[in-house]
Formats: C-alpha cells, sequence, structure tokens
C-alpha cells in the first residue's frame, strides 16, 4: 500500500511518502519520518545531504565507526597519500569492504631524466614492470626484452613502517545548508504541522530549496566544533548526533550538534505561543549504541553535570 502524504518541503498534497532519515543514514541517522515525498527526498539528497555526507571529516567519522553507505561499503578517506620520504610516491592503503586493513599498494611511477627512465611499480605486480618497459623501449625503436632480462636487473626495495602523509581539505560552506534541513526537520518533528505555515518556518524551508547559499532574514550560525566555541556542545559526544529546541521569550531556538564536528543553532520561530505545550527538548542519536533517547533540555543538562561530577 502506498502512503500518500503533504510534503513537508514542496507542501504538495497527495504526494507519495518516502523514508527520510533526519540525520542522514550514511551517518548511522536512526530518526525517520515520512512527511517528504520521493522527489524532494531524492533531490535534496544529491544536492544538499550529499556535501556533508562526503566531506572529508564525515568520511574519517563513518570509517572510524564502522557506518556503509548505500552500496555497502565503508568509506576510506585515508586510501590515498604521499610517501613522507619520497613526495613524488603516491601511495594507496587499501582496506576491505568492512573497513579492515588490507595492504599497502604502491602506485606506478614514470620519471624520466636525461633520455633515462626509472619505473617504479609495486613488488606485487611484476607483469606491470615488463610492460611498461616494453612500452618504452617500442616508442624508442629498441627490440623488447623478456620478463626474466627485466626481473633480473630490477632493483627491489623494501621499506619497514614507511609513514603516509595525507592532505584532506573541504569547502566549509558546503555543508552549512545540510545542517539547517536537520534543522529544519526537527523543529518539524516536535512542532507538528502547524509549523509549515510559520513565517520563520517558510524562510528556511525556502533557502533549502534554492541554489543560494546564503539568505537574508535567517538569525544563526552553521561550523566547525572547536575548543574555543564552547557552548550547547557540551551535551555531545563523538559518537553521537544530538539536537535541542530550546525557549527564549516568543523565539525557539534549534541546535544540532554531528558527531561533535559540525554543529549549528538558529532561529526556527518568532511565534513560540502559537505551539501550546512546547518545552524545552532534547534528542540524541547514538551511531555506536544505534538507539535514539529523548528527554527535556533540562533533564539532560542535569545528566551530564552528575556525570561530570562523578
Amino acid at each position: 500500500m502506498v502512503t500518500e502524504v503533504k510534503c513537508i518541503f514542496c507542501l504538495k498534497e497527495n504526494q507519495k511518502a518516502s523514508e527520510e532519515h533526519i540525520f542522514p543514514d550514511s551517518l548511522g541517522g536512526q530518526l525517520v519520518t515520512y512527511d517528504v515525498c520521493k522527489e524532494c527526498n531524492d533531490i535534496l539528497g544529491q544536492k544538499v545531504d550529499s556535501p556533508l555526507v562526503n566531506s572529508g571529516l564525515m568520511q574519517f567519522a563513518r570509517f572510524t565507526k564502522r557506518l556503509k553507505g548505500k552500496k555497502g561499503k565503508i568509506p576510506n578517506p585515508i586510501g590515498k597519500g604521499k610517501y613522507k620520504d619520497d613526495p613524488n610516491t603516491t601511495l594507496h592503503y587499501n582496506f576491505t569492504d568492512d573497513g579492515k586493513p588490507h595492504s599497502l599498494y604502491v602506485v606506478p611511477r614514470v620519471k624520466v631524466e636525461d633520455n633515462n627512465y626509472e619505473i617504479s611499480v609495486d613488488a606485487s605486480e611484476p607483469n606491470r614492470l615488463v610492460k611498461d618497459v616494453n612500452k618504452i623501449l617500442a616508442r624508442n625503436g629498441l627490440e623488447p626484452k623478456t620478463q626474466e632480462e627485466i626481473l633480473s636487473t630490477a632493483k627491489y626495495v623494501k621499506i619497514d613502517n614507511p609513514t603516509m602523509e595525507i592532505n584532506m581539505s573541504f569547502d566549509m560552506s558546503s555543508y552549512k545548508k545540510a545542517i539547517i534541513k536537520i534543522i529544519y526537520e526537527m523543529t518539524y518533528y516536535w512542532l507538528g504541522e502547524k509549523y509549515l505555515t510559520d513565517s520563520m518556518g517558510s524562510k528556511i524551508r525556502d533557502y533549502i530549496l534554492s541554489d543560494e547559499l546564503e539568505v537574508d532574514g535567517l538569525f544563526g550560525k552553521v561550523g566547525l566544533v572547536t575548543e574555543n566555541n564552547i557552548g550547547l556542545n557540551f551535551l555531545a559526544d563523538s559518537d553521537s548526533h544530538i539536537a535541542l529546541l530550546k525557549r527564549n521569550g516568543n523565539k525557539l531556538y534549534c541546535y544540532v550538534n554531528i558527531f561533535n564536528n559540525f554543529d549549528g543553532g538558529f532561529i526556527v520561530t518568532e511565534h513560540a505561543n502559537l505551539y501550546s505545550k512546547i518545552e524545552d527538548r532534547f534528542l540524541k542519536n547514538d551511531v555506536v549504541k544505534k538507539e535514539i533517547r529523548e528527554s527535556t533540555l533540562l533533564k539532560e543538562i542535569v545528566k551530564i553535570t552528575n556525570e561530570t561530577a562523578e
């Protein structure tokens, strides 16, 4: 049976429901809503969620926590790097699909200097060396050599405990919209369908659906969690995602934190009085224990305070 819903993004009625993980599925998100149509889910997954899920920090978090993607593989963020003692040599650190170390592989390289060729290949690929040598000989009008001739003159180098250097970079603005999307969906989760007509909710929704990276009229920020920006992230840890809703006068503020790497908080409504019996909320999605825990923000703060005191 196909369920029809009103999509919380395009606001169209009678849309085919799809499973939407509020915290991305690839990041271990378990909180699910079915109030997003398939078309919006597909578009936003590619345009909005992907930059966050595939960022360097999230790839590393998925790797260390063994979180498989849709293709059933654990990402390998440290798969390619340079040999520290020879930056011209590229190394691949290979892992199994389950994220277990498999092998270190030297990427083939040809160095030419004064008509002298230096060919480097991984020791596991002797046939590759023979093929490359004979290709160069043929290119220079020379007779090919046998495998025995080539391998007998090859120099074998064994390096114990090689050090591989990796450069990781990502666009600081690329994941911003994904964090705000989580904020919007968490707010809807707590406030319900009435939030779809909220003026601030409309601004946030329009921004998520737009191609803009910045927009006027939204109040909040998204960033990297560092030791210098201590705030609500004291409620978070590296194995979980958290979200909270906090009231300040007639405004509601929603904050989310992803693995204590990225966080963001925005004012989600300036009309808190329209939502009866609303209280400060807290939710934690532990991706290691694979469980979700909800409580009030006050109870969570007391819990953390007591644990710290112990």
